[in-house]
């Protein structure tokens, strides 16, 4: 991750994009486009101000943290092995939601946005930016768990970290940008592809989840090995291929199995 910073930090945007409770808000910011729909240009720029009014909350929020995450640093009250040891910790419970091993149904802010979202249908451009910025402030398991615990503390040991949660924000906006653009050019598909993103959400987080587990051991393994004895590099690879396997048979099975019962049907 860190040697790539800028492409991970889009390529996270894009997982928190297609997961249930951001797709949820994508989709709610459609319905607000068909509302206010006057022109297909008007939906367009309705859908660059819901994105750009996103953009600026995941700045201003990450910029504040990686700000606090440099200052916490420069004063050597979070020791280098403290926060390898925490931030592997964090990694192993965000993959471990990934995968769906336990139901997280948490949503901040959500229903706050609903009731909002009435009003703003009144403003309309304005309305839309301000959508964009309250869109930004809905927090799920999935997307606090990708902004707050991968995005941000990859921000801090880098460089170009302030600008990471501005790549974040493209990534997030594709599905919205993508469906008024195809507002905007005519596509009557544009909800049915929105769907069609939504069901890759389930392979999606599931091999974001295993990449999450591999680099938790990571940065677990070393300190395991020095109080065991046993050297660990060996560890997240083999973890992460017995996960990515098992996902590979279960898909295969579940494919199997969805092809009997058609042929059964038929």
């Amino acid at each position: 991750m860190s040697n790539a910073p800028v492409v991970t930090a889009f390529i996270l945007g894009l997982a928190t994009a297609v997961s249930p409770c951001t797709l949820a808000a994508t989709i709610s910011g459609a319905a607000f486009i068909s509302k206010t729909m006057k022109t297909p240009q008007y939906a367009l720029l309705v859908g660059i101000l819901l994105s750009i009014g996103r953009i600026i909350t995941f700045f201003v929020i990450g910029g504040i943290m990686i700000y606090a995450g440099h200052t916490i640093g420069s004063l050597a009250l979070f020791s280098q092995n403290v926060g390898s040891i925490l931030l592997g910790i964090v990694l192993l419970v965000c993959g471990i939601l990934f995968l769906d091993l336990f139901a997280a149904n948490i949503d901040i802010g959500g229903g706050l946005i609903a009731k909002v979202m009435v009003r703003m249908h009144s403003f309309g451009l304005v309305g839309a930016l301000i959508l964009g910025i309250l869109f930004g402030l809905a927090f799920c398991p999935y997307s606090a768990a990708l902004f707050f615990g991968v995005l941000i503390p990859l921000a801090v040991q880098v460089s170009e970290g302030y600008v990471l949660p501005v790549l974040f924000g493209l990534g997030v906006n594709v599905p919205v940008l993508l469906f008024t653009g195809m507002v905007y050019v005519g596509s009557s598909k544009a909800r049915l592809t929105m769907q069609k993103i939504s069901h890759s959400w389930i392979y999606m987080s599931r091999i974001l989840g295993i990449i999450l587990i591999s680099a938790s051991l990571y940065y677990l393994g070393p300190y395991i090995s020095l109080r065991t004895g046993v050297p660990l590099g060996w560890l997240p690879y083999v973890v992460g291929s017995i996960l990515l396997g098992g996902l590979v048979a279960n898909s295969i099975k579940k494919h199997r199995n969805h092809n009997g019962q058609f042929q059964k049907g038929t």
